[in-house]
């Protein structure tokens, strides 16, 4: 999460999934269900969240927004980053392995994006309690906790493609894609705090000039890599004759400065938004990103085309986190020209609370 801003949550009211629901995509494990619903073109939903447990009180609300997760029908979820408060405390061990125990415990799969609170502010961006530890050792240590195999958390399993598989991109095994019905679902490493591209001065960076370079070198390189990662499967979900595409991953990305920051406070997504636009207006079908980081639930249209006009085929989502324990559930409708249907769904015991 940024230091330099902070979001306040929208008030949303909760709304239903749809009852029913059957799911489809060749990366379920379960082949059969798969095969029907692909078929059968039948409608599903996902889960969305993330930023979550932060502090004691989050911590307490946190199990609760696992087990309405678990009573509401959706088919897996995902988690866009954050598995902690950037001043709670330091990334400890048991950080990650506690947190994926919490992941394990949702009966359906959870495919996990890191965070910036995960790796690239351990070295103590929010005072010396939060620090000591090296930020691209966190994340690799993330990546052997949580991208072990080709299989995501959850009680039940679901197998998705993994860059690492390719050759050159073997560090990369956070960024993962798999089908399910007529959606292709991407995730990407791209984080909070400029996309660990810092600048002496800003964003709380105090390191010296050394560290400073080595973190340029490693955003560079990661840029890169999520770059090919996002045009090698838009071009997949082209050839697949795909409806939509969701792209997940952690940052917020600050669309057309609506946060009013100086520029070198979000040029870290200076190459890949273009990247993202670019696939966007080439693909057919819907395209929707969601992202967490500043913590107020909204859904709108952030890119336009050159002439002004919106692009009425993006959909940005942002899902609640810090003291909002929440989450969104998104319906996939094959048969609805705009794919995605995106819910708030609000833990009654999660609010006013504190």
């Amino acid at each position: 999460m940024k230091s330099i801003w902070r979001g306040a949550i929208a008030a949303a009211a909760t709304a239903a999934v749809v009852s029913g629901i059957m799911g489809a995509g060749s990366a379920y494990a379960d082949h059969a269900d798969a095969v029907g619903g692909v078929a059968n073109g039948r409608t599903y939903t996902v889960g969305l969240f993330g930023d979550m447990p932060y502090g004691a009180k989050g911590r307490v609300e946190y199990p609760r927004l696992l087990e309405d997760m678990n009573n509401s029908y959706i088919k897996f979820s995902i988690f866009d980053g954050d598995l902690k408060a950037g001043g709670d405390g330091a990334c400890t061990d048991a950080l990650y392995t506690q947190s994926r125990d919490w992941f394990n415990s949702l009966d359906h799969p959870v495919v996990v994006v890191p965070g910036d609170n995960d790796w690239t502010d351990c070295w103590g961006r929010y005072g010396p309690a939060t620090g000591g530890y090296d930020a691209l050792e966190r994340l690799d240590h993330e990546r052997q906790v949580f991208y072990p195999t080709d299989q995501t958390l959850g009680a039940r399993t679901m197998t998705v493609t993994r860059e690492s598989a390719e050759h050159g991109y073997e560090s990369y095994r956070e960024n993962v894609r798999w089908v399910y019905g007529s959606v292709m679902f991407i995730t990407l490493n791209i984080q909070g705090s400029n996309d660990n591209l810092p600048h002496a001065g800003v964003d709380g960076e105090t390191r010296p000039d050394s560290e400073i370079a080595r973190m340029t070198a490693e955003h560079q390189a990661r840029e890169a890599a999520n770059i090919h990662w996002l045009q090698e499967s838009y071009a997949e979900a082209t050839r697949l004759g795909l409806k939509g595409v969701l792209v997940d991953w952690q940052a917020d990305p600050n669309f057309n400065n609506e946060q009013k920051l100086q520029p070198l406070q979000y040029d870290g997504y200076n190459e890949i938004l273009p990247e993202l636009r670019k696939q966007v207006l080439a693909f057919p079908g819907q395209s929707a990103l969601v992202h967490g980081d500043s913590h107020y639930f909204k859904e709108d249209k952030p890119l336009k085309y050159d002439n002004g006009q919106v692009v009425a085929k993006f959909t940005r989502v942002e899902t609640f986190g810090d003291g909002n324990t929440h989450w969104v559930a998104v319906t996939i409708d094959p048969n609805d020209p705009n794919v995605f249907e995106f819910s708030p769904r609000i833990v009654a015991a999660n609010v006013n609370d504190r």
